[in-house]
């Protein structure tokens, strides 16, 4: 399945779920209630092939504010040349500016935005992503900052689509701006 399509999927998708129907105050939720976890996966096959997966456990500080940290993991391979495992973790602030679109335009979506900040470090082959080209590893720290868009799905699940924004990107980021992430939340 093409790129394109798989976007389009994972937007219809998007734009069917249900909404969210929260049945008790924030403040009476237990710790266990306000942790979640999810994480995105992602699949490209073709001149490039790159296989990701990054988990993620979360806890929602405030019913705006969550933090999450998790490892991540992506295999790369680009024609006979570059063929690598990418490998490190990452941790995460997300905070939603508008809880529910619906009180804004009558959609009926129930969807909303979020501002999310990330740090990100990641091991890398020095041989296919330093400057030298030396043999090895070395460590590549990110930091990330965008936005996005949630989806509610039943009681405790969200769809989100997230765009972001490398803002100390140099020339041995595997990533290029802006970066699209699509992942699940429960």
């Amino acid at each position: 399945m093409k790129k394109n399509n798989i976007i389009w999927v994972f937007l219809i998708l998007f734009f069917l779920a249900p909404a969210n129907l929260e049945s008790k105050d924030f403040n009476e939720l237990t710790f266990r209630e306000r942790l979640f976890f999810g994480g995105h996966f992602g699949l490209m096959f073709g001149t490039i092939t790159n296989i990701e997966l990054s988990p993620i456990v979360g806890y929602r500080f405030t019913p705006r504010l969550s933090l999450a940290l998790g490892p991540k993991y992506q295999y790369y391979k680009e024609g006979i040349f570059i063929n690598t495992h990418i490998y490190g973790g990452r941790a995460f602030a997300r905070y939603m500016l508008i809880k529910d679109l619906n009180n804004l335009v009558p959609l009926n979506l129930n969807a909303g935005l979020f501002f999310h900040t990330e740090y990100e470090g990641l091991s890398l082959e020095e041989k296919y992503f330093g400057s030298l080209g030396y043999e090895g590893r070395f460590l590549l720290n990110s930091v990330l900052v965008g936005g996005g868009v949630s989806q509610p799905v039943g009681d405790r699940g969200a769809l989100n689509i997230t765009v972001l924004w490398n803002i100390n990107g140099t020339d041995n980021t595997p990533y290029t701006n802006p970066v699209i992430r699509i992942g699940f939340n429960f």
